[in-house]
């Protein structure tokens, strides 16, 4: 299968009209694109090398898509650059790879605008660039918490760090694993009444918790006792820090508690700066908090 026979493939998936049927040099952005992002997943790093094309098309949507939710935006549109070599993506790897990609669009309510195809010299390089609506609601953006309001969770955490393990340990067909290779982003939260602030949860839990405080100028106090956990009985640090998880970390204005969904649980409040600094304090067992502060969450270098 030539490049060109892969383009063509990828056809099916596309929104005819703004993609121009892939057989132009651009797109043409759709009117009710309000909020971009892109993401890259490159293998070693982000991926082992081994997992079935089906499951790394998904991803490279879904963690582009759980960007925009926590964005408060509908996933509408993506592009696609492709790093792949050719010794290794033949034609059952590419139609895996497609397969994957129409069960993340039809998953997501994604249509295909284009992008790029190249070969590498090394491993895979997978880059998405999603565009999201915001369908007439205001963006969610980190910066907006304010003191005395709670911080939420949209689910347990913990799940992407040990579907990581499950599958570095050859174990692939566990629910974390299927977790870490397929994360589902919360659309069924879009529009969530008294949001504040939010991110989602790619990082680690405090990491990502972290990001909201600095940019919204106000520190935070988490009681890890009401985290709630993938595996309950397992590493309480490892999975709050470990990332890879795609739930949402939020702010909640005072008066909005009866709205939060039953699976969304407050795990703390939002307190003033100390000192001056952005702190995430931690209240549980000392052992687990000592293991917690010594894990700044996952970061690229």
């Amino acid at each position: 299968m030539s490049e060109f026979d892969f383009i063509r493939d990828l056809r099916p998936l596309t929104d005819l009209d703004p993609a121009l049927g892939l057989a132009d040099d651009a797109a043409l952005v759709p009117a009710q694109a309000e909020v971009v992002c892109t993401d890259t997943l490159v293998e070693g790093l982000h991926f082992i090398g081994d997992e079935p094309a089906a499951d790394l098309a998904f991803k490279l949507l879904a963690v582009n898509a759980s960007d925009l939710v926590a964005m408060n935006a509908r996933p509408t549109h993506a592009l696609l650059n492709l790093s792949l070599p050719g010794g290794r993506c033949d034609a059952a790897w590419r139609a895996g790879f497609i397969t994957g990609l129409g069960e993340a669009c039809a998953a997501f309510g994604l249509r295909l605008l284009g992008g790029d195809t190249t070969g590498s010299p090394a491993g895979l390089v997978l880059s998405a660039t999603l565009f999201g609506d915001l369908e007439g609601r205001a963006p969610w953006r980190r910066a907006g918490a304010e003191a005395g309001q709670r911080v939420c969770v949209s689910g347990p955490v913990g799940a992407g760090a040990l579907g990581l393990a499950d599958v570095q340990a050859g174990e692939t067909r566990t629910a974390f694993a299927a977790h870490y290779r397929r994360p589902t982003p919360r659309l069924d939260l879009l529009g969530l009444p008294g949001v504040t602030a939010c991110a989602d949860i790619s990082d680690g839990l405090i990491a990502d918790l972290g990001h909201v405080c600095r940019a919204s100028g106000v520190a935070t106090e988490v009681d890890l006792s009401a985290v709630p956990l993938a595996d309950p009985a397992g590493d309480a640090a490892a999975q709050i820090t470990g990332g890879d998880d795609y739930r949402l970390v939020f702010t909640l204005a005072e008066g909005s508690e009866a709205a939060l969904p039953a699976d969304c649980t407050t795990i703390g409040r939002i307190i003033p700066e100390v000192q001056g600094q952005s702190l995430v304090r931690l209240s549980g067992e000392p052992a687990i908090v000592a293991q917690i502060e010594a894990r700044a969450g996952y970061t690229h270098f």
